[in-house]
């Protein structure tokens, strides 16, 4: 019997597709970077809080971040923070004002973000440091600053300060 050029392509072809599907049986969904940042703000945005975003941005899981904010006014601040990644099930978003220091676990695809109340005055930071293994994991953080009115914060109003129990 002879294999048509054409016919010997298919088999190719088939035996490899069905090599690297092997193993992915286990994967609930295939990590997508749209669907990823779509799923973050989804958590962002799962708020009844009224607030008023004053600035906002996004980055790799592997890049980390390192950003300093303003907060002032009268107003108290809200850093919210999401993230969604394949393979990172948490980051550690470390806020920084003065000499007062919080690291915070975030749930990496979590459906809420976390949520860090900062009253107005001195600028904060927040780092997450970049993640440095290979191959570099797939994974992005979006985070806003907010500012709301006095009575819509809940909880300690000085999340990297903290609260006396």
């Amino acid at each position: 019997m002879r294999i048509t050029r054409a016919l010997a392509v298919s088999l190719a072809t088939a035996a490899l597709a069905t090599a690297c599907t092997q193993g992915e049986g286990s994967r609930a969904r295939e990590w997508e970077p749209d669907d990823a940042m779509q799923r973050a703000q989804r958590a962002l945005d799962a708020d009844d809080a009224d607030t008023t975003q004053v600035a906002e941005a996004s980055s790799y899981v592997a890049s980390g971040i390192d950003k300093t904010l303003d907060t002032p006014g009268d107003k108290p601040y809200r850093f919210d923070i999401a993230c969604d990644t394949d393979g990172v099930p948490t980051v550690t978003v470390t806020v920084t004002r003065g000499a007062a220091k919080r690291p915070l676990e975030v749930p990496c695809g979590n459906q809420q973000a976390v949520r860090v109340n900062v009253p107005a005055g001195q600028a904060f930071t927040a780092k997450i440091p970049p993640i440095d293994k290979q191959p570099a994991p797939s994974g992005v953080i979006l985070w806003n600053l907010n500012t709301l009115e006095p009575h819509d914060v809940h909880g300690c109003p000085d999340d990297i300060q903290g609260c006396k129990q």
